[in-house]
């Protein structure tokens, strides 16, 4: 059979657009467009990829270790068991992303993007969120000690044992959010609006909520020994009783 020509033309031109797509997947600078690339166990780290698009990508056990991602677009990427350790990813877009144990130890995250990313399992250890969003994120038994999520969003969140200590929440917004379980002894929750954000069970020793809104809060059993809650507003019946267990000696040091 005789193609005819306009039809070989077609195919010439999709065979370049294919092949284009290609070689774009090795052009590692700021700006490219990487979306749908395949990088997966490779070695990224230290590279130059502000504003790169890289929706899509498979990142997978990728080390981008100390990248400059600032912001780049990361939305729906696979970037499960990833290394993002001290990565710079101010602005950066991982709405939908699956992060699954992936490890962001000492990073700049301030102005991130996370709603609805799969953080399962991970690390955040010291990293630097402020004004973060990460509302209707997937956080079970994520590591977040000593983090600054001064000013962030984590409306909705689910953060079932999620590990708190010595973070900053001052001013953050946790309404909605399920900490239950939650370990955030030492954290501070100044000026936090967590209404209907569930507590319960939670260990809240020594942590701070001076200024904060507590409206619909749940700290059904929670261990609230020495936690502060000066000025609070929109004392809850449940917090009443927890405070009340410390008082009655039920709470033990």
């Amino acid at each position: 059979m005789e193609w005819p020509r306009w039809a070989c033309c077609v195919m010439i031109a999709v065979s370049f657009q294919g092949s284009a797509g290609a070689a774009d997947c090795a052009n590692l600078t700021a700006g490219a467009d990487l979306s749908g690339c395949d990088f997966s166990r490779q070695n990224l780290a230290g590279k130059d990829l502000r504003g790169a698009r890289l929706s899509g990508a498979r990142l997978e056990s990728a080390d981008l270790r100390r990248a400059d991602l600032r912001g780049a677009d990361l939305g729906g990427a696979n970037a499960k068991w990833a290394r993002f350790d001290e990565a710079r990813l101010t602005g950066a877009d991982l709405r939908n992303a699956d992060l699954f144990h992936a490890i962001f130890d000492r990073a700049d995250l301030s102005q991130a993007k996370f709603g609805g990313a799969y953080l399962f399992g991970a690390n955040l250890i010291g990293a630097r969120a402020r004004d973060a969003d990460f509302s209707r994120a997937y956080l079970k038994d994520i590591l977040m000690e000593g983090i600054d999520l001064s000013g962030a969003s984590l409306k909705n969140c689910y953060v079932f044992r999620g590990v708190l200590m010595d973070a900053k929440l001052s001013g953050s917004d946790l309404s909605g959010a399920d900490l239950t379980g939650a370990a955030a002894e030492h954290a501070d929750f100044s000026r936090a609006r967590l209404h209907g954000t569930r507590l319960s069970g939670a260990t809240l020793r020594d942590a701070e909520f001076g200024g904060a809104d507590l409206l619909g809060a749940d700290f059904t059993h929670a261990d609230v020994w020495n936690a502060r809650f000066h000025r609070v507003i929109n004392l809850p019946e449940s917090l009443t009783q927890a405070l009340a267990e410390v008082f009655t000696g039920s709470a033990k040091p």
